[in-house]
């Protein structure tokens, strides 16, 4: 039997309280206008900057040793990464996610398909670069043969990654603005924590954070400004306390569930 405790908040990200995070997962507004209901995404620049400044500092506070992954369009990363860094966090690594799109095409520019992810540690945290690989990409070579009988069925990603967006016909979608996909999220986690672990969003959506982290042992620390958000993690919570795990979540790793879990979680309103 595994206890896994989870933690829930609706509120400010800046102001939010709760547990020592190890690794924490940022996908905020990119301030271009998209109509998110609750939440403004057309915010005035130094607006926008205080917000990714507060919730990064808040961030910091609740991490000892960890990481922070920040996942935005490139242009708007490098406007913030200082900023990112005035509050403690260490650059680590600039990855960019790509993937194919059919909408944003233009007649006076390139199609945006791409997002940049920063990588900023706190310390010197917890992280295991094999812990998901990639297939060898030319397993006929002598060489990767020998590697391969060795039992080295894989390398290290490279520090672009080419992962499909999570639309609404892809497996768990749930009616929610922008959920990141699962394979992006589960990278992070699996590099980046151990079983027991915290992984942390305060501007959590629908709960994908939790949806990989559950069935990866994992607790979470999950916030968001929408009320409605609240919904969707519990669905999450109590589909695992009755070991109802769907087949794209079992796929993520091969270890045997627990019977039962318990699930430690408060609810705090601003």
């Amino acid at each position: 039997m595994i206890e896994s405790r989870n933690h829930f908040t609706i509120g400010d990200a800046s102001q939010v309280n709760g547990p020592e995070v190890n690794c924490w997962i940022f996908d905020p507004p990119y301030n271009i206008g998209y109509k998110y209901g609750a939440v403004r995404d057309d915010l005035e620049w130094s607006e926008y900057e205080a917000l990714i400044r507060e919730s990064v500092k808040n961030m910091a506070k609740h991490t000892k040793e960890g990481h922070l992954w920040m996942i935005n369009y490139a242009v708007q990363s490098a406007r913030l990464l200082e900023v990112i860094e005035a509050e403690g966090w260490v650059l680590h690594q600039w990855l960019t996610w790509t993937y194919p799109t059919n909408v944003g095409h233009s007649e006076s520019r390139f199609t945006k398909a791409s997002r940049a992810i920063l990588w900023f540690t706190k310390g010197t945290p917890y992280f295991d670069v094999r812990a998901t690989i990639q297939p060898y990409k030319n397993p006929n070579d002598r060489r990767i043969k020998q590697k391969m009988a060795e039992g080295n069925m894989g390398t290290a990603h490279y520090d672009h990654w080419m992962i499909n967006l999570r639309k609404n016909d892809s497996k768990g979608y749930r009616s929610w603005f922008n959920q990141l996909p699962i394979d992006l999220v589960s990278r992070i986690i699996q590099t980046c924590t151990q079983k027991g672990d915290v992984v942390g969003d305060l501007m959590a959506g629908s709960g994908t954070t939790l949806e990989v982290a559950g069935p990866l042992l994992r607790g979470v620390w999950l916030n968001d400004l929408d009320e409605n958000a609240m919904e969707h993690w519990q669905t999450l919570e109590s589909d695992f306390n009755q070991n109802n795990i769907p087949e794209h979540l079992l796929e993520l790793h091969s270890t045997t569930y627990p019977d039962l879990w318990y699930f430690d979680h408060t609810l705090v309103t601003k």
